[in-house]
């Protein structure tokens, strides 16, 4: 009882607390006679409501009526929102839980970048005499080309995004900790594919910069280490790369800095199989 907050204030103001106990071994030892409790009658008034006929089953309305939209179809359950056989991004801005700053559904849509793999699909599909929808109008895009889309990191990414950073760094990967600030985040897409993607904690850390192979050279990477840093103007940009990385070129390209030479940094990280140079360099961009 001297958990109960009821029971400290009765203490607190000298009062007796109450002891079940006691009451009901008293009312037991009573030698009185039980007496029902009277039940007061009262008179119930129920009220009918009045009844509107549904405008919506008028018969003269019904007759107009042709067909069923599909965002309120059973093939819309069945099949989803059309805009999403295209894309894996949410179609209205949302509010970050950590900045509380609106977020758009797309960062950036590019039509112009061809990486090597898309250049390789376009081609199949014209041997083959079909545009790159199957013979269907692109009605996000310009022509038959599908933009590659910038957006922000969301739960719908997640299983993608964690194959795509082990295959490219070390196993048993998981970053659905960065769901909670997605400002600080970007994933590449092409259509409903993950073609890249890059994190960086809201201190200004870097911690995964990668894109899949054969989506390389369309400068997928440059946009997002650049869309990162703009969301940290103010602060030092730091992160680690590993000694052998090619990625270390690109960083240099943003003025990125070495300030030291870590030795057997990516030892708990790398599989001892793994080609990758367990040293590190600690690079910093002064802003």
């Amino acid at each position: 009882s001297s958990r109960c907050p009821v029971s400290q204030l009765k203490r607190n103001l000298c009062l007796k607390p109450f002891d079940l106990d006691s009451r009901i071994t008293r009312h037991l030892r009573n030698a009185a006679d039980l007496e029902p409790i009277p039940i007061p009658t009262t008179t119930r008034t129920t009220i009918v409501p009045q009844t509107q006929p549904d405008p919506t089953l008028d018969p003269a309305r019904l007759a107009f009526i042709t067909s069923t939209s599909y965002s309120c179809s059973f093939a819309s359950r069945l099949h989803g929102t059309p805009r999403l056989g295209s894309t894996v991004t949410r179609g209205e801005p949302w509010v970050s839980a950590y900045h509380g700053r609106k977020l758009r559904p797309y960062i950036w849509r590019d039509y112009e970048s061809r990486p090597r793999r898309l250049r390789l699909l376009e081609e199949i599909r014209e041997r083959v005499g079909r545009d790159e929808n199957g013979g269907e109008e692109n009605r996000e895009g310009t022509g038959s080309r599908w933009p590659v889309d910038y957006v922000y990191f969301q739960r719908e990414h997640l299983e993608q995004v964690n194959e795509v950073l082990c295959r490219a760094f070390w196993p048993g990967i998981d970053v659905s900790e960065n769901l909670q600030f997605p400002d600080f985040s970007v994933v590449a897409l092409y259509r409903r594919l993950v073609v890249g993607c890059a994190f960086m904690t809201p201190e200004a850390y870097v911690t995964y910069v990668t894109v899949v192979p054969g989506w390389e050279g369309a400068g997928i990477g440059q946009f997002m280490l650049y869309h990162l840093i703009q969301t940290s103007i103010g602060k030092d940009v730091t992160l680690h790369v590993s000694a052998n990385n090619s990625a270390m070129i690109l960083y240099q390209k943003f003025g990125f800095k070495p300030e030291e030479f870590v030795v057997g940094f990516y030892d708990k990280y790398l599989p001892p199989e793994s080609v990758a140079c367990k040293n590190a360099f600690f690079v910093r961009l002064r802003r």
